[in-house]
């Protein structure tokens, strides 16, 4: 494990100068110092939101439990040195949580039956990108659920879509989103009764249900081609 560098050290510590100092000369404790520290980092990119709690571990030398509480308690108390849009925030963090590695890592952590009722598990490490992705699913009217491990949260095809509805995500023109579906699951038969309508008085809600109807098949059949596929159009910034 490669030890950690700065991309920016003058930045660093100039910006840890300035708050110690702006908090007054040793007014700080130790653990406000370690959230500071900490949070500088992930800021600088020397340690990336997206890597795991155990991976952020090996290389500060601490245990995964320490990095977590790390992440939660830095962002409680430092929050207003890492500004990011709340849009710009749930984009990143959906493309870091729906690649094929973080579902496949997430679907040990969730039941048979759950997948076979379309629930698909979503592992987020960061403390405080699970809450504001827990957040995202309040505001569209669902509820965040949990099994085997407080990480992964299983979360239904039919919310996901909610939520790229919600941030504007989607595909406006029906009809293209169709054409997206026909080389998707050309064999499909939501996409058959799709294509059996007036194509000009195509209309989302028509969409959306075989949206959400092939989502819900392509996670209870785990088939990861055609539900990355299915994802990559209902959030078009997934990468790959």
């Amino acid at each position: 494990m490669h030890a950690i560098e700065l991309n920016d050290p003058a930045a660093f510590g100039t910006e840890f100068l300035r708050l110690t100092l702006l908090q007054g000369f040793q007014s700080l404790t130790k653990r406000d110092l370690e959230l500071l520290i900490f949070i500088l980092l992930e800021r600088d990119g020397a340690i990336a939101r997206s890597d795991s709690n155990a991976t952020v571990a090996l290389r500060l030398r601490v245990t995964p439990a320490k990095v977590k509480g790390l992440r939660r308690d830095g962002y409680a108390r430092w929050r207003a040195l890492v500004p990011e849009e709340g849009d710009a925030a749930l984009q990143r963090i959906v493309a870091t949580v729906l690649t094929e590695e973080n579902l496949r890592a997430g679907t040990r952590h969730v039941t048979e039956r759950s997948r076979k009722e379309g629930f698909l598990a979503i592992r987020i490490e960061h403390p405080d990108d699970a809450q504001r992705f827990e957040q995202a699913i309040v505001e569209v009217g669902a509820i965040p659920v949990y099994e085997r491990n407080r990480e992964v949260v299983a979360v239904r095809f039919d919310t996901l879509l909610k939520i790229a509805e919600r941030w504007n995500y989607l595909q406006p023109d029906p009809q293209a989103t169709l054409a997206a579906l026909e080389k998707l699951a050309p064999t499909a038969e939501e996409v058959a009764e799709l294509l059996k309508k007036d194509i000009t008085q195509l209309r989302w809600d028509d969409v959306r249900r075989a949206l959400n109807s092939l989502g819900a098949k392509a996670i209870a059949s785990t088939a990861e081609g055609g539900l990355k596929g299915l994802l990559k159009l209902v959030f078009p910034f997934i990468p790959g």
